[in-house]
């Protein structure tokens, strides 16, 4: 007879696959960050540019605001996806000090489930939209509509993945969520202390 397996631990595949989702997460979340920071940053650039030309040059720019519509949509809904991933978009907080653990536990599960239903509904309506809009494109750059409406599938189906990764791994979403909690609280003390110093300071 071969060795007998455990009964109790996780089997290798299952663990593999945790690894995987949890890879892909990180991944995902990394380049969130980044696509966000660099939009924003292409967001204010494209602004400049459009002051700079309309106020010392004379010369309207719509293709430019045009862009930065489009930028500026997406970065809004990938954010919010960034936000599901760390469980920010929909926070009841006022509740946070009145229930137990296990109660809040479930709570975060009441909410990840209505969240996933809401988004399945989203991505069926943006679909359709993008369907209807499908032959229009925007007047100045000649951008289809549907580079508009993406974002929303987008957004609906990275919250969904980040939902499901959240499921299944809930000991490291935990993990990774008390320690972001633990680095804002560090930066909000931080920024407490400089806004002290800053004030005595400034005192008579």
């Amino acid at each position: 007879m071969g060795p007998s397996r455990s009964r109790g631990g996780p089997s290798p595949l299952g663990v593999s696959m945790t690894s995987i989702l949890v890879r892909v997460g990180d991944t995902l979340r990394w380049l969130l960050t980044f696509l966000v920071g660099a939009m924003l940053l292409a967001i204010v650039l494209l602004v400049c540019v459009q002051v700079f030309s309309r106020y010392f040059i004379g010369a309207a720019t719509p293709g430019m605001a045009e862009i930065s519509r489009l930028l500026f949509i997406w970065l809004t809904f990938l954010g919010s996806a960034l936000l599901i991933s760390r469980r920010e978009l929909i926070v009841i907080d006022f509740l946070h000090d009145r229930l137990n653990a296990d109660l809040f536990k479930r709570l975060g599960i009441v909410i990840d489930l209505a969240t996933a239903v809401f988004l399945v509904m989203l991505i069926v309506y943006a679909r359709h939209l993008m369907i209807v809009v499908g032959q229009k494109i925007a007047p100045a750059t000649g951008l289809p509509f549907a580079w508009f409406y993406g974002s929303i599938v987008a957004f609906a189906g990275l919250g969904l993945f980040f939902i499901l990764e959240r499921i299944l791994t809930p000991r490291i979403s935990a993990e990774r969520e008390a320690t972001f909690r633990a680095a804002q609280a560090a930066a909000h003390a931080t920024a407490s202390q400089t806004r002290a110093a800053a004030t005595e300071s400034s005192a008579p």
